[in-house]
């Protein structure tokens, strides 16, 4: 059965409404960008009919003038928006500071899995398709540059993973984990306490051991499908003339089974005892997946609800 879990989200979009103005005004952009309009357009037209150029750039005159400002105005609209979000994530004051950042690492970093853990028509073997898919994807773009062959299997499935291939960050080794750096959030997180609350030290630690939990506590991918050994040492002898590492070529070998499955799947003509295999490694890594992501949740909870509490009460 598919695991549900209640949502992070239920006080997102009022909790950073509430965020972005607790220290003082910050810009609209749709405001921002119409009074800068506004302003070039009084300016410009002005500037042209002095001078005499409106003549002179022909029948067009008056529009081409208003392209380039529709454009700037663009742009305004875009920098302004940007620069609001950033102020509203590197805040370092405020109650909701802490608040803000749970809910911005959980949707970004979790966010996906969630949303097919609580979709009750999304089974597990679904889920893992899922993961799957991401791996094999994050797998050629970062393992499979200099073998143009298998890249170009891969992308020729035109099989779309998710955006940012967001699940593939699950079913790492500790070893691929530790070369990866942490949400940025969290970094946040830990130069607020190194800084000015050293007491939320061990919280701290805590939110960033679930945070290892979710990502490595299923397992490695590669341990629970791993590869046939003859396409490993296939791959390998393919390019004697600069073999892959024995790592590599395992992944490399993982994405081409894993691309060939989908394709069935898709086609749905599994082979029988792929399925099983498959369904198998499901149904046992999807329910602690979805604990992992509930312990995660819940050091986060922690860590907002001891960074909130009054002066007073934080010796309880």
């Amino acid at each position: 059965m598919p695991t549900t879990m209640p949502s992070t989200r239920p006080d997102r979009q009022r909790n950073r409404s509430v965020a972005a103005n607790e220290n003082g005004f910050l810009v609209n952009p749709v405001a921002a960008t119409i009074f800068f309009g506004l302003v070039l357009i009084i300016v410009v037209y002005s500037t042209l009919d002095l001078t005499g150029a409106m003549t002179q750039l022909g029948p067009f005159g008056p529009v081409l003038p208003l392209l380039i400002i529709f454009w700037l105005m663009v742009g305004v609209y875009m920098g302004v928006k940007r620069l609001k979000r950033r102020a509203v994530r590197i805040r370092m004051r405020g109650p909701l500071f802490m608040r803000s950042l749970m809910n911005d690492c959980l949707e970004r970093t979790c966010g996906v899995l969630e949303t097919r853990l609580n979709t009750p028509s999304i089974s597990s073997p679904m889920i893992l398709n899922d993961i799957l898919l991401d791996k094999m994807l994050h797998i050629c773009a970062a393992d499979c540059l200099r073998f143009s062959d298998i890249r170009r299997q891969i992308e020729s499935s035109r099989l779309k993973g998710t955006d940012d291939l967001a699940l593939a960050r699950f079913f790492q080794t500790a070893v691929e984990y530790r070369k990866q750096a942490l949400p940025g959030e969290i970094r946040q997180v830990a130069d607020t306490v190194w800084r000015s609350r050293t007491d939320l030290k061990e919280l701290l630690e805590r939110l960033k051991n679930a945070h290892q939990t979710l990502c490595t506590g299923t397992g490695s991918i590669l341990a629970l499908l791993p590869p046939d050994a003859k396409k490993v040492e296939r791959i390998r002898s393919t390019y004697h003339y600069r073999p892959p590492t024995l790592q590599r070529a395992q992944r490399m070998a993982f994405a081409l089974e894993t691309l060939a499955y989908l394709k069935a799947t898709r086609h749905e003509n599994v082979n029988p005892m792929d399925r099983r295999r498959y369904d198998v490694v499901a149904e046992q890594t999807i329910p602690k997946l979805a604990e992992a992501l509930n312990s995660y949740k819940q050091a986060w909870q922690n860590l907002v609800d001891a960074y909130e509490r009054p002066r007073d009460n934080r010796s309880q």
